[in-house]
């Protein structure tokens, strides 16, 4: 019940208002490209292409995939081949913002959706735009006392894919809700530069298990899997980020590696994806505006799956709980990376 509500939720956010303008489909589906990093990082991109998968079974949705590789010089070709083929074009992060606004008036008829990122509404005629931002910073908070809590050695540590608004967003919320628990907590913080080198996770992981940090938050696509991989040879824990990832590896048969993974903090992307499809099919769509999602509208939750329950006390789980309904209710202010919206 609790994921039908937030289902219902999400489709409430979204469906708010339809846009002017012509919008074409082909057949009964709208023809949709999915720009995106590579796939295989069991979390931010895989969750992507398992919501739009879902659309295609249950849609018939058209849909294509472009994989830039997290490289610039990709960011705008894979931005054309969509734009000149497809009329809904969505983009996996703010990597894509500037290129979005330079090119987005050129394309009327398209109609871009951003998520986990914003364009400067001041800079043009982006009317055919839409982005939806996650509040990562309130589930990081969770994640980050947590994290305190559970620390036998008092060092926690934070690896971030690049340095940006949407990871540093993360990093602000894990550090104050670390300190929350335990103001005497030390954080180790380290950028990898990338979202796609395992062996650079690993790097930075093994030196933070040096320094005797035992917990790990790691917020950095595919260099997740390289931190994973040292966090699991040296019986260290690891926080996930983006999908529930503990679950993901169980599938695959991995226990060894998924009970190293203590919890995630989750965005619901594949069901946000999913959803402004399904707005497309009913021809209502929006834009020309930002709807951000936290975890009062379930767009972002710590996953508290049978391990989690397991492995963490009750009374910390309670602590955790109270703290979540703090939040929902506007008692705690959980400081953020962003700037406030334009929109």
């Amino acid at each position: 019940m609790k994921k039908v509500a937030v289902i219902l939720l999400i489709v409430m956010t979204l469906l708010l208002t339809a846009c002017t303008g012509k919008i074409t489909y082909v057949g009964d589906s709208p023809n949709v490209a999915l720009i995106i990093a590579n796939r295989g990082d069991k979390g931010f991109n895989d969750s992507a292409v398992i919501g739009l998968n879902v659309s295609v079974q249950k849609h018939g949705t058209n849909l294509t995939i472009l994989e830039h590789d997290n490289k610039a010089e990709n960011f705008e070709k894979a931005f054309m081949d969509a734009a000149k083929g497809y009329n809904h074009v969505i983009m996996t992060s703010s990597m894509m913002k500037e290129t979005l606004e330079q090119h987005a008036a050129d394309y009327p008829d398209v109609k871009f959706l951003m998520y986990d990122g914003e364009v400067d509404w001041t800079k043009g005629d982006l009317k055919n735009i839409y982005c939806i931002v996650f509040r990562a910073n309130e589930v990081s908070y969770l994640a980050g006392y947590l994290a305190a809590s559970m620390s036998e050695t008092g060092k926690i540590g934070f690896v971030g894919g690049v340095n940006n608004t949407n990871i540093n967003d993360f990093a602000v919320g894990f550090e104050a809700g670390a300190k929350h628990k335990n103001p005497d907590i030390q954080s180790y913080l380290e950028y990898a530069g990338t979202f796609n080198d395992p062996e650079k996770g690993k790097e930075i992981a093994k030196a933070m298990i040096d320094d005797g940090v035992d917990i790990i938050f790691a917020a950095a696509g595919a260099v997740n899997l390289g931190v994973l991989d040292v966090v699991a040879e040296n019986d260290r824990m690891m926080i996930g980020v983006d999908a529930d990832q503990y679950s993901l590896f169980m599938a695959e048969g991995k226990a060894d590696l998924a009970k190293h993974i203590l919890t995630s903090a989750t965005k619901d992307i594949g069901n946000v994806l999913f959803q402004a499809v399904d707005n497309y099919t009913k021809r209502e769509v929006i834009t020309g505006e930002t709807k951000t999602l936290g975890l009062a509208e379930g767009g972002v939750s710590l996953s508290k799956n049978d391990f989690y329950k397991e492995m963490v006390p009750q009374a910390i789980q309670d602590e955790i709980d109270d703290l979540e309904q703090k939040i929902i209710k506007g008692e705690i202010e959980v400081p953020t990376a962003r700037k406030a919206s334009a929109k």
